[in-house]
């Protein structure tokens, strides 16, 4: 896990110093992510963390002279908001860390579902592919798919928008979110 997010450092760095010619991103972001991870396996965990933290360490000095309301170059969008690439790290942060299954405290869980769902639906319509779901007052979300509504826990939707249905301990929430994904 930590070789890969070492690898996304590499990709901030490139915002800052305008190097993305020299990224490889052939076969896709999956296979570039690869390649970033099988570039370390021959290093040591502590040595994977310690370039990790250098880079992380570098980049958030450099965004902090640069501010929320700066601009940074990515490869795709241009000129973009700092502040809206920080909150696509934020989710890529936390999307890992469900991966790894760290703890959330119960007095977190609603807090970080909630951003991550408006998270997750910003970054829809900001990809061209709006998703149409109301949340509910009980916190549950109301998806409109395909003339279908279906209703979602928040944690069944924060699967869905991140495409990482495995996450779901509960077998019957994993195959909805792989049909509504189509997989």
């Amino acid at each position: 896990m930590v070789a890969h997010l070492c690898d996304d450092e590499i990709y901030n760095q490139a915002c800052l110093d305008g190097t993305f010619a020299d990224l490889d991103f052939s076969g896709g972001l999956d296979a570039s992510n690869q390649r970033g991870v099988r570039r370390r396996r021959a290093m040591t965990p502590a040595a994977v963390r310690l370039e990790w933290e250098r880079r992380q360490r570098r980049v958030r000095r450099a965004w902090g002279r640069i501010g929320l309301k700066g601009k940074i170059e990515t490869a795709g969008a241009g000129q973009y908001p700092l502040r809206l690439q920080v909150w696509h790290l934020a989710q890529e942060y936390a999307i890992h860390a469900d991966d790894i299954e760290v703890p959330v405290p119960a007095r977190a869980r609603a807090g970080r579902a909630g951003w991550r769902i408006a998270f997750g639906l910003f970054a829809a319509r900001e990809d061209g592919s709006p998703i149409d779901a109301r949340l509910r007052p009980d916190g549950s979300l109301l998806l409109r798919r395909r003339a279908r509504r279906v209703p979602l826990e928040a944690e069944t939707f924060i699967a869905y928008l991140t495409r990482r249905p495995q996450q779901l301990k509960d077998p019957a929430q994993r195959r909805l979110v792989e049909r509504l994904l189509g997989q």
